[in-house]
């Protein structure tokens, strides 16, 4: 048996037959739906968790964003075996449109390439749902942040995904939060000491002046014996 989880702008519901399943989802605008071996799958794909893949390679992504720094941080940690065999993290090049989801959408990127790079094959761990969502095409994407993933994530076609809860004690997902929360706090000192020693190099500071020498008075001739001259005036 077969469960068909069905997600539209008004109905949300798991069927057990195709064509029940089509006769909901025919002509229906903005309609979802996709079968699953288990009413649980189906049940955690409504609710906006994606299935599981079981064991093997994880690479947990996060984002992160901080009032008053314009762009915002990302990170990933790759994990296999409960052991970190890689991780990378950063700020995104341009300004966050959406504060911590340029984040999210920028780990997962980087993530990726990391796996394509290296020849490895994992799955990637996430908090955020538009991660999995807008790479599979389940979600239109509206803002420029959107369109970049969604366009560039088609480089990566045989990627998978597996939703995590966020905040909740997962031991990875908790570190890959602080790794991303680090890269703005690295990269606003960096920048902190680039302007200090960019200011220090266009105010010099100028030398003290030497000391004047002591002017003597030369004495228009040599004393006699047990005579003294007043040399100073």
């Amino acid at each position: 048996m077969k469960f068909y989880a069905i997600k539209s702008p008004s109905v949300q519901k798991i069927v057990t037959s195709w064509p029940e399943c089509e006769k909901l989802t025919h002509g229906v605008k903005g309609c979802l739906f996709k079968s699953f071996a288990t009413r649980e799958d189906a049940e955690s794909w409504l609710s906006g968790v994606s299935e599981t893949h079981g064991e093997g390679l994880r690479i947990y992504v996060d984002g992160s964003f901080t009032p008053g720094f314009d762009r915002a941080g990302w990170a990933f940690i790759a994990v296999e075996n409960d052991r970190q065999i890689g991780a990378e993290n950063g700020v995104t090049d341009l300004p966050a449109e959406s504060r911590n989801i340029d984040g999210e959408l920028t780990a997962s990127l980087h993530a990726l390439a990391w796996l394509k790079r290296t020849g490895k094959t994992g799955v990637i761990c996430h908090d955020y749902e538009g991660i999995a969502r807008w790479a599979k095409g389940e979600w239109k994407a509206n803002k420029p942040i959107a369109i970049r993933y969604k366009e560039a994530v088609q480089e990566f076609p045989n990627a998978k995904f597996e939703k995590v809860p966020a905040h909740s004690g997962v031991k990875w997902n908790e570190a890959v939060d602080q790794l991303a929360k680090k890269a703005i706090a690295d990269c606003q000192a960096r920048e902190k000491a680039a302007k200090a020693a960019k200011t220090a190099k266009a105010s010099p500071v100028k030398p003290a002046p030497a000391p004047a020498p002591v002017q003597t008075k030369t004495p228009e001739r040599m004393p006699s014996p047990g005579e003294s001259l007043d040399l100073f005036g």
